[in-house]
């Protein structure tokens, strides 16, 4: 309770140090302080606002303090300091300890402020570091929040409204109910049988309703793994399961949809559009701000707020804004951790994120996910059993598939692609054998993957006046990614010479592959 106490004092005093009268003289014009203008070094408001919240919780808290509350008015009080800043380590913090404001000067024995920088750097009286890391991230997000949130409601005299998914998702799991791909699912729910001439379509079948019978028996775990075959069907289970958690759980209220690649960000919005419409928007460094009027000033203002706040009921979003709102040390980047709480959060593409961070990615993800009322679903046609790398008794985990290499080995999803290593045999080829190699197959739907767009474009430069060759690569726009998409769905023989961006976002059906 005295933790929550300097908590929630931290968001209402962290503007306290507006009293500082060369603030007010020279930031807000106010003449009532133009004689008390010398009082003050500068118009500094952050740090002034931290000596002021230390001074009134010490008189508040007083002998109660012990060295964990110590710790955590340290750690609250520079969250404060660097409210219009970005997080650092704290050693600057010391500062407080050469006070010598005349407008406002602590009764408190000095030796307080010296004990506050100590605490700043003090490892040992925290049993829990990476709560407490969470616990600090969240105050800094909220006294940021909430300063950006008042700001936008005095100048426009209009309040920001917080957007979420109401009633259990009720109204978005009826357009879901009504498709026709999951009455088909229902259909074989109650009727196996009659899908005895789709095979590869009862297969995945199995495979939905195994994960969706997984996550209703385990609602209480927070982090599951959904691992299937490439072709199984991965984004409509993460749609049904996602709409499962919401009735679940009616205090889930958000929707995040992480990937790795731009280019998944756009596939997936196409699949789930018929299904969220409005209520979804993509946030990256590519896609404009989401307007929800007339583009009027005002207007635009609400819009950017509820961009970088991220306050959409279902968000599709890039890793870097996920692990940015986890980790980053600046205020944009901190503000969706704030839509992160009591959200579904799915993560697609694990396998694309560095190996030696996995243990990392993990242990802070159950952190997080326990800590902040978050549902996890991990996806991957090739996914770590990233638990195992955790040597935590209490860890909780749900694997949606219980036996994966049952539809891995199965010959529907084994057999689809038949591998041919007599190329290796050849400790290196050049780029003029690899075309001869090519060219044998050019009347076929040919991929030829490269690592780096240098090779790839060396390799369409040495093709093109030959064959019908078309270059892909990570600096193409969407548009031309959706003609050469177009042009292999027709059926045309051509070779796609790409970089690894082929692997991600889209859907094509190749003949031959290098």
């Amino acid at each position: 309770s005295k933790i929550y106490l300097l908590f929630v004092y931290a968001i209402y005093l962290h503007d306290l140090g507006k009293i500082n009268p060369r603030y007010q003289y020279d930031v807000l014009g106010n003449n009532e302080f133009r004689s008390k203008r010398s009082q003050a070094n500068n118009a500094n408001h952050a740090l002034a606002s931290a000596y002021l919240y230390i001074d009134h919780m010490y008189k508040v808290l007083g002998q109660e303090l012990t060295p964990v509350l110590k710790k955590c008015l340290a750690a609250f009080a520079y969250c404060i300091s660097k409210h219009h800043g970005k997080l650092d380590n704290g050693r600057e913090f010391s500062s407080l300890e050469e006070w010598d404001e005349k407008y406002y000067k602590s009764e408190l024995d000095s030796r307080i402020f010296e004990e506050v920088q100590y605490y700043i750097q003090d490892m040992k009286s925290i049993d829990q570091p990476i709560a407490f890391y969470i616990l600090c991230r969240l105050l800094y997000t909220l006294i940021t929040g909430c300063d950006y949130c008042a700001t936008q409601k005095f100048m426009t005299g209009s309040a920001t409204k917080i957007a979420v998914i109401n009633d259990g998702g009720r109204e978005l799991a009826q357009g879901y109910e009504n498709s026709k791909i999951l009455q088909n699912i229902r259909q074989y729910q109650q009727e196996p049988a009659t899908f005895h001439g789709e095979p590869i379509n009862a297969l995945r079948n199995q495979l939905f309703l195994e994960a969706e019978h997984n996550l209703l028996a385990n609602p209480d775990v927070h982090i599951y793994y959904l691992e299937a075959p490439t072709g199984a069907g991965k984004t409509n289970m993460a749609i049904n399961l996602t709409l499962r958690i919401l009735q679940m759980d009616s205090s889930i209220n958000n929707i995040f949809y992480v990937f790795p690649f731009n280019t998944l960000v756009e596939q997936t919005k196409n699949v789930l559009s018929p299904f969220f419409g409005e209520n979804m928007a993509v946030i990256n460094s590519i896609t404009p701000v989401v307007m929800g009027g007339d583009d009027q000033k005002e207007d635009y203002d609400a819009a950017w707020l509820d961009h970088i706040f991220n306050n959409y009921p279902i968000v599709l979003t890039s890793h870097i804004n996920f692990f940015n709102a986890l980790f980053g040390c600046g205020r944009a980047q901190c503000f969706p951790l704030l839509k992160l709480c009591n959200s579904v959060v799915i993560v697609d593409e694990i396998q694309s994120y560095k190996n030696d961070i996995w243990r990392e990615i993990i242990s802070f993800l159950q952190n997080y996910a326990k800590l902040l009322n978050i549902k996890v679903i991990i996806m991957s046609a090739t996914l770590p059993q990233l638990d195992k790398l955790l040597k935590t008794v209490d860890a909780q985990f749900t694997t949606l598939i219980e036996n994966p290499s049952k539809y891995y080995q199965h010959p529907l999803f084994r057999d689809r692609v038949r591998l041919d290593f007599s190329l290796l045999e050849e400790e290196k080829i050049t780029l003029e054998q690899l075309k001869e190699e090519v060219g044998r197959f050019r009347n076929k739907r040919v991929l030829v993957e490269f690592i780096t767009k240098k090779t790839a474009r060396e390799f369409y430069q040495l093709c093109k006046e030959e064959y019908n060759v078309v270059l892909l690569t990570g600096d193409d726009n969407a548009v031309r990614r959706e003609e050469i998409i177009q042009r292999i769905q027709s059926g045309e023989r051509l070779i796609l010479i790409a970089t690894q961006v082929i692997e991600a976002g889209l859907d094509i059906d190749m003949e031959i592959g290098f």
